[in-house]
């Protein structure tokens, strides 16, 4: 039976989930200690270098008593129950001396049929690695794609295909609440889940500051537990203050190597010396959390201005505006004034809200003393650090570091005190926090990429309808005019030609057979022109996006790669090792509801290796469209650089797409307004990819095209126009935009209304609803991105570039595929 979100519903739901993600679960850096296992012993402590929170995500092998196999390993698997990408950590040590030869194993891990909803969505996953000879002890890291809600898994390890004696577990937990797994799913991926790198500078007032946001940001905390206590016991063990945030805490040296570790990250605080000297005491971590910054992710400083860390024009900058911190400041005093009046045991708000809650006479005396210390901690909070502090230069700031933001928090002065608001306390003075309005500046300039859904634009458990918009045109779909002519051929045949033929020669009897080998033979000829028509090798249509850093030269890449296979190809899909691949199914007709009790089947099977992500053949059935996600870090890009133009050749003629489709192109060049400064420019293209069409608009906002520029060289651009660039633009996007080729029916049975209503069928626009922004990004920051600067603002933003290349060797996963209607943006900043 379906379930209506009701607010009672919610209310269920906040328990369940506290219960999912509190009960049996803390941070990272507290549970890597020491796991026990019931049949495997005891994890000694070890240096952690996996930032998932988790009691159950550890077993340690062999699992038997005496161990004959000369080794132990311990094998760490991430525990979040949403489709995140996983991380799995395996740590070998031997139980004497150095190995004395190699050893290939394989690490396999299965979803178990009652740990994974829906049941047709996980996905099985194995690692092969190698142990050199000579090997004591050693580490070793994979990051694997997840398409289903659920952690429960059995782990194996094998040796030539082989289960090695002792070396099957299980890790995580079943799902107990099956129908009830969407919701709990959509509150987990409604949840602000950051990050907080320790430091010795400020770890003394972590709890202040995560204390500052749950007051301000969290619930009413006696919704959510029982006294005081246990409310500041849970926000000290990260959780802001109820289900819908949570702050895992790790130390700087236990920061992972690959960008994907942070992908279950909304966002990531750390301390802004930390930051700084990161580059020098480890260089593989901090070019991980960069990577993962330029793919979107959200780093939030703290304790430093931007000045401290960078020199950049103050252009570059954003601060969150005053009227959205008037709004905080007012909500918070809401808050505020809302504690006063718990404060008064007799008033009707008192014994309305605490009539809710179950609690002893111990707890509600705790409570009494506990409201009016919250209401003047946060009257003290906006005094301390007013909004004209938060909103100056020297407040929170924000930039855009490619496709992801670094918020800076900034070290102002305390503010002076206001005639008759008293004096600042002197803990606040000695040891400042992370204030109210602090978090309420970072919040905005956060926005909508505060969310790692959003941020990706693809869900991998249900898909979307979007899928549709990116599909190979005339593949898989019946070709209606073909399929009419053969069948007027066939009703030709068999009326005026056979049935006229038999019956002048007087044996009418005769269509009683010839009727059906003509019906035969026109359903081969159907079914062979279906067959032959999509062609029996492999087709993809790829979507390709490359964002630079004219700075640096690095970037990233998004890929949205749809496959089709007449005969389903025997190797699978290979992706570079280094990406982040995501499955997204088309999501055509049935929500979550409508596929629990399918029967249990993964999707395939995707081993991770050093150098590559391999998906089986399962995930590109014969004859069936599949389409997939991928983002990855891209280093050593190159630059696009602009110079001054020396020579005296003369310069090529450029028309605009509207001046080049008319019958009179100069009448239409004279309505286009005049150009001011140089009328050329050389266009240094240091980079080992070909440049098409590239227009550049310099730091004057001035426009330059140029047809072709190859790699490693230079050429010349042509000054244009502002509506010249803009019409370009525009026809560029065109080319190939997202429209979707398929028309939603409309249903008009009450009872399948009512199921739809009641069922999740796409988490990314549910996330959306959630966040109070105009713009609706459902494609991901890239997408976006793209989006604004082609289609609906028509404009590049100043000391930037925008291009077309051939799609990336590595982008297409399946060799000898033939590409059909790609195409690849290539966008940065000039340097």
């Amino acid at each position: 039976m379906a379930l209506r979100f009701s607010r009672g519903m919610f209310c269920w739901l906040s328990v369940l989930v506290w219960a999912v993600v509190f009960g049996s679960s803390s941070p990272a850096q507290n549970r890597d200690d020491a796991v026990s296992n019931p049949t495997a012993g005891t994890v000694t402590a070890e240096p952690a270098r996996f930032l998932n929170e988790v009691s159950s995500n550890a077993v340690v092998f062999p699992t038997t008593t005496k161990n004959r196999l000369g080794w132990r390993m311990v094998v760490r698997v991430a525990s979040s129950l949403t489709a995140d990408t996983m991380r799995v950590e395996m740590s070998f040590s031997t139980t004497g001396g150095p190995t004395t030869a190699d050893l290939n194993l394989e690490l396999r891990l299965t979803p178990s049929t009652t740990g994974h909803s829906p049941p047709q969505s996980s996905l099985r996953a194995s690692v092969p690695f190698r142990i050199p000879e000579g090997t004591s002890q050693t580490r070793l890291a994979r990051h694997l794609p997840k398409s289903s809600f659920g952690n429960f898994y059995v782990v194996e390890i094998l040796e030539g295909g082989r289960p090695v004696p002792g070396c099957r577990s299980s890790v995580g937990d079943p799902i107990t609440y099956r129908d009830s797994a969407m919701y709990v799913n959509q509150n987990l991926q409604m949840r602000f889940n950051a990050l907080w790198v320790r430091s010795d500078v400020d770890d003394s007032t972590r709890p202040q500051s995560l204390k500052t946001w749950a007051l301000s940001h969290g619930g009413y905390p006696y919704h959510s537990t029982a006294s005081p206590d246990e409310w500041m016991q849970m926000i000290e063990s990260g959780y802001g203050g109820d289900t819908s945030s949570n702050f895992a805490a790790v130390g700087l040296d236990t920061l992972p190597l690959d960008w994907r570790a942070y992908q279950p990250y909304d966002a990531v605080l750390m301390h802004g010396e930390d930051w700084r000297s990161l580059s020098e005491k480890s260089p593989a971590a901090a070019t991980a959390l960069r990577q993962w910054v330029q793919l979107g992710g959200v780093l939030i400083l703290r304790g430093v201005n931007a000045e401290d860390v960078e020199a950049l024009p103050a252009e570059r900058y954003q601060t969150a505006s005053r009227e959205s911190l008037a709004e905080a400041s007012i909500q918070v005093q809401q808050t505020a004034a809302h504690y006063d009046a718990m404060a008064d045991p007799n008033s009707e708000l008192y014994s309305r809200e605490m009539s809710y809650i179950v609690s002893t006479t111990e707890s509600r005396a705790q409570w009494d003393e506990w409201f009016p210390e919250a209401a003047k901690e946060l009257r003290q909070s906006l005094r301390d650090y007013p909004t004209t502090l938060a909103s100056q230069e020297n407040g929170v700031q924000g930039r855009a570091e490619v496709a992801g933001t670094i918020i800076y928090l900034g070290t102002p002065e305390k503010a002076a005190p206001e005639k008759g608001s008293g004096t600042v306390s002197e803990e606040r003075a000695t040891e400042p926090g992370i204030e109210t309005l602090q978090w309420a500046a970072a919040l905005e300039l956060m926005g909508w990429k505060h969310s790692r859904l959003i941020r990706s634009g693809a869900d991998p458990i249900l898909g979307s309808q979007r899928f549709f918009q990116w599909v190979i045109p005339g593949v898989s779909q019946p070709p209606v005019y073909t399929f009419m002519g053969l069948l007027g051929v066939f009703v030709v045949l068999v009326g005026p030609v056979a049935y006229r033929k038999t019956a002048k020669a007087g044996r009418s009897y005769l269509m009683f057979a010839i009727a059906p080998v003509l019906a035969i033979a026109t359903t081969v000829a159907l079914l062979g022109y279906g067959v032959v028509a999509d062609g029996f090798g492999t087709r993809a249509r790829i979507r390709q996006i490359t964002w630079v850093d004219g700075a640096t030269g690095e970037g990233g890449t998004r890929s949205r790669s749809t496959y089709f296979a007449g005969i389903r190809p025997s190797q699978g899909l290979t992706f570079p090792g280094d990406s982040e691949v995501t499955l997204y199914p088309d999501n055509q007709t049935r929500g979550w509801e409508a596929r629990v009790d399918d029967r249990f089947e993964s999707r395939g099977l995707v081993t991770a290796t050093e150098d590559a992500l391999v998906f089986n053949r399962d995930f590109l059935p014969s004859r069936q469209q599949r389409q997939f996600v991928v983002h990855r870090p891209v280093s050593r890009w190159g630059q696009v650089r602009i110079g001054e133009n020396l020579s005296d050749e003369p310069l090529p003629v450029v028309l605009s797409p509207t001046a080049a489709n008319s019958n009179n192109p100069a009448n239409v060049a004279l309505d286009e307004e005049k150009l001011t400064g140089p009328a050329s420019v050389v266009v240094h293209c240091d980079a080992n990819t070909p440049l098409r069409e590239i227009i550049i608009c310099d730091p004057e906002r001035r426009y330059y095209f140029a047809e072709f520029v190859d790699a490693g060289a230079s050429t010349i651009a042509v000054q244009i126009t502002k509506k010249h660039a803009s019409e370009r633009l525009g026809e560029m996007y065109k080319r190939q935009w997202l429209i979707s080729t398929v028309v939603q029916r409309r249903e008009t049975n009450s009872a399948f209304n009512r199921s739809i209503e009641n069922e999740m069928s796409d988490l990314v626009s549910e996330r959306l609803n959630q966040i109070d922004s105009v713009v609706k990004p459902t494609d991901g920051v890239f997408e976006f991105e793209l989006q604004q600067r082609l289609q609906l603002q028509s404009d590049l933003p100043p000391n930037s570039f925008l291009a077309l290349a051939d799609i990336d060797d590595d982008a297409v996963a399946i060799e000898g595929t033939q590409v059909t209607d790609s195409i690849h943006y290539v966008m940065g900043s000039l340097p």
